[in-house]
């Protein structure tokens, strides 16, 4: 039981710093409030977002697939977690790149690059921490 706690306070340290993150570069950039929701500038960026979610979605079950293949054994969670890593970068690094071409607040995408660099050094730090030394 006592994993679960720290388990807990480490995705809330995240979480707390990820957060503040967006609210001093939120600050020191002059943006407004980022929104939590996806919205598109244009269809080209909704078409692109389309197809980084397809492309994520592919590396995902393919990272699966190998593993199944491979058969099942201390690697899952491994391939599992950078699939899933992966396809979330993807993702934000295009929507940065959407943000710095079509935004009305061009500055965003720094924003967006941040909170891409600090999740992926996060989940970098997991992976080669073993979770902490937790699993």
């Amino acid at each position: 039981m006592e994993t679960w706690i720290w388990l807990i306070v480490i995705l809330g340290v995240f979480l707390g710093v990820y957060y503040l993150l967006q609210w001093v570069l939120g600050k020191w950039l002059h943006l407004g409030k980022r929104r939590h929701y996806r919205t598109y500038h244009n269809e080209t960026h909704k078409k692109w977002d389309v197809r980084m979610r397809l492309v994520s979605a592919l590396i995902i079950v393919v990272g699966y697939l190998w593993v199944m293949a491979r058969g099942v054994n201390g690697s899952y969670g491994k391939v599992a977690f950078l699939t899933l890593g992966s396809g979330v970068i993807l993702q934000e690094l295009c929507r940065a790149y959407m943000e710095w071409k079509y935004s009305e607040q061009r500055r965003e995408y720094i924003r967006v690059l941040a909170s891409t660099g600090y999740v992926l050094v996060f989940l970098l730090t997991i992976y080669v921490t073993n979770l902490f030394g937790l699993v």
